[in-house]
């Protein structure tokens, strides 16, 4: 599908970002953000460039891609205060600052910092980028927060890069979250992450934290040393709590216990078709079933990442400069702050609008309809003016 040069449907949202780009370079980032929301197929440079009319040299994309003479750090600051303005929430509730990781994969062994990492959901190792994503959830507002790119250690050294684990990004975006003024912060992260550092970087910002524990953990509880295995197994089926959470039904059991580097926790044991669960929090006063809660709302960041990926190209770059794939991460998560501003503003300007727009996918196709309505409205104008068969053609591109 064609997009037309000045659609209007991003208008006022993008005219936010202008004080962070000079005039040829906001036409750029506006021809970016737009074409990833709104065309189809592969959001790659060339395809974005490709579906404008009166579309400039691809080259001049190019390299505000990956030879950018603007402010990353700019644009960050100025996306992340759209969100907190746009996507307010209430003093006293508590949000969940989601920590995660991805990989976008590639085939393209010269594709810079590229390497094999572990997808647990094929169960190998593919090749790739891998990214430690952090994304806030509070209500029905949500946003990226930011993301980091993990690049191993022997490629540090060949490149002369400082290294940095997993943990170590993680811990930075924690530690550099601002959260919304009078909220309450719950961090949660899978058992991947649970460990002293990531612990402690919640604790110094005052945020609680939920996670998992694995199933050969060791705790103490009640004097006895054991593994939480050995403790789910050493009480009674009966001695479950049956608990609802929204249409999942758990059976569940709590302790205070004690486990090395942490200190004191909540652990919840969930009895399953599976076999056992282990849920631990820092808040030992917490209710089974408010432990379990917390940690679910980490499920959000699933829909995020499939979304990213699904509609707005997180992984359909082509850049062989590692610089390059970091500006298109940015620019996509960009877009997705973008899109959760603008079904906002829909659906309070429109109530009729919730069944519409209730997903990022939907406002994307939301925003190609008013694109292809605006080049109905463009071609209509052409014609009023007499404009030849050849000019409206060239402009079409057909």
């Amino acid at each position: 599908m064609l997009v037309p040069q000045s659609t209007g449907v991003m208008k006022q949202l993008l005219k936010e970002f202008k004080p962070v780009f000079n005039k040829p370079q906001y036409r750029n980032f506006s021809t970016y953000i737009t074409g990833l929301i709104a065309i189809e197929g592969k959001k790659n440079i060339k395809n974005i460039n490709n579906a404008f009319t009166e579309h400039r040299d691809q080259s001049t994309l190019n390299r505000f891609i990956t030879e950018p003479s603007w402010s990353l750090q700019r644009l960050e600051e100025k996306r992340l205060e759209l969100a907190m303005k746009g996507l307010p929430v209430k003093p006293g509730f508590t949000g969940t600052l989601i920590i995660d990781d991805t990989i976008t994969k590639k085939t393209g062994k010269k594709m810079e910092y590229t390497g094999y990492h572990y997808d647990h959901t094929e169960g190998k190792a593919v090749m790739g980028h891998s990214l430690v994503t952090s994304h806030y959830v509070n209500g029905d507002s949500e946003y990226p927060v930011g993301l980091r790119l993990y690049v191993k250690r022997d490629t540090c050294v060949e490149e002369g890069l400082p290294f940095r684990t997993k943990i170590q990004l993680a811990v930075d975006q924690i530690k550099e979250f601002k959260a919304p003024r009078g909220a309450n912060t719950v961090v949660a992260f899978d058992m991947w992450y649970f460990c002293g550092k990531v612990v402690e970087a919640a604790r110094s910002r005052g945020f609680d934290w939920v996670t998992q524990a694995k199933s050969n953990r060791i705790i103490k509880w009640r004097g006895a040393r054991m593994n939480v295995t050995e403790l789910a197994e050493s009480v009674s089926a009966a001695s479950f709590k049956q608990v609802k959470l929204g249409d999942d039904v758990y059976f569940l059991r709590g302790f205070n216990v004690w486990m090395n580097v942490v200190g004191k926790v909540r652990l919840v044991v969930s009895r399953e078709e599976d076999g056992f669960h282990f849920y631990v929090s820092n808040r030992t006063d917490w209710s089974v079933g408010r432990v379990v809660a917390a940690y679910k709302r980490r499920q959000s960041v699933e829909v995020y990442i499939r979304d990213v990926k699904q509609n707005l190209g997180l992984g359909e770059y082509q850049a062989r400069r590692g610089r390059g794939a970091i500006i298109h991460w940015h620019l996509v998560i960009t877009a997705y702050t973008l899109l959760a501003l603008l079904r906002r503003s829909l659906v309070s300007s429109d109530g009729r609008l919730c069944r519409i727009v209730r997903t990022v996918g939907d406002v994307c196709r939301w925003v190609r309809k008013q694109c292809l309505r605006r080049l109905v409205d463009v071609v209509m104008a052409m014609t009023r003016r007499h404009a030849k068969p050849g000019t409206v053609y060239r402009m079409l591109q057909i």
